[in-house]
């Protein structure tokens, strides 16, 4: 017969709800800030690169909330898949450093830079092209796609060594190692065409090309993304509070218990 809390625990909404918050989220922004764009004509060609649907407002400010949002929730994903590979290590190889944690740490270094960049794209935006301000917005989107890559392709890495212990299957790995191989060569097209700030009369086909690109890559984060979905609702988030330099934790705050003077220190909210 099954333990009745465990048929609670397994009852409660897993962590794949930060992925599709996630998806949700940046979908709407880049969406959004297209359609109003082309209906407010300050786009004039059928494929302009992202940050050109974004340069004016209201579609912009729309942009920039919809991303910082999406900044956070990429912090948030990327610290459930940290914490859950740390899990899994430690399971497997205890508490001694090994590939898989190595690979795990220099994944989380990678996933920080990409939300870094999603943050300047969204709060930097590209304007006239001699404005400064331009300059920031093209490191902020180089520093997204760049590190964002490398951050797939170090979680690819790990989905192979996962493989070896039956956690991640063969398939997830291929599905991953053809994600991130899209997304690489679209980032590499992307950066070379210089799809940035290309608000011209004039459409010249390498401009068409980098903007492709740049939004084939950015489908290509959400696919990846999505690929967690399945995995993280197997999850749940438990975040406890413990006395500070107590070494241990402890069972009474599990009951939020504040001490009263006089009284007596093992008494609880339960009794």
């Amino acid at each position: 017969m099954s333990d009745p809390k465990e048929n609670g625990q397994c009852s409660k909404p897993g962590l794949g709800c930060f992925v599709i918050a996630w998806i949700s989220v940046a979908t709407i922004a880049l969406i959004l800030s297209y359609f109003i764009a082309r209906s407010n004509g300050d786009v004039s060609f059928i494929v302009p690169s992202i940050s050109d649907t974004t340069y004016k407002d209201p579609e912009g400010a729309i942009f920039a909330e919809f991303f910082n949002a999406t900044a956070i929730l990429t912090l948030v994903m990327m610290a459930v898949r940290y914490f859950q590979v740390k899990m899994i290590n430690r399971e497997i190889e205890g508490s001694k450093s090994s590939p898989l944690s190595q690979l795990n740490l220099l994944s989380n270094v990678f996933g920080l830079g990409s939300a870094l960049g999603v943050s300047v794209v969204a709060n930097f935006r590209s304007r006239e092209v001699d404005n400064p301000l331009s300059a920031v917005h093209i490191i902020g989107a180089v520093l997204l796609f760049v590190s964002g890559a490398a951050y797939c392709w170090t979680q690819t890495f790990i989905t192979y060594q996962l493989t070896k212990f039956n956690v991640n299957t063969k398939t997830m790995f291929l599905v991953r190692l053809v994600i991130s191989s899209l997304l690489s060569l679209n980032v590499l097209i992307f950066l070379v065409c210089g799809g940035f700030d290309s608000r011209t009369s004039m459409i010249k086909p390498i401009e068409i090309a980098g903007n492709v690109a740049e939004w084939v890559a950015a489908w290509c984060f959400g696919a990846f993304g999505i690929s967690f979905c399945k995995e993280f609702q197997k999850l749940s988030l438990n975040i406890q509070c413990i006395p500070k330099c107590s070494g241990k934790n402890s069972d009474a705050l599990k009951y939020s218990t504040i001490p009263v003077t006089g009284a007596d220190e093992n008494t609880t909210d339960s009794e």
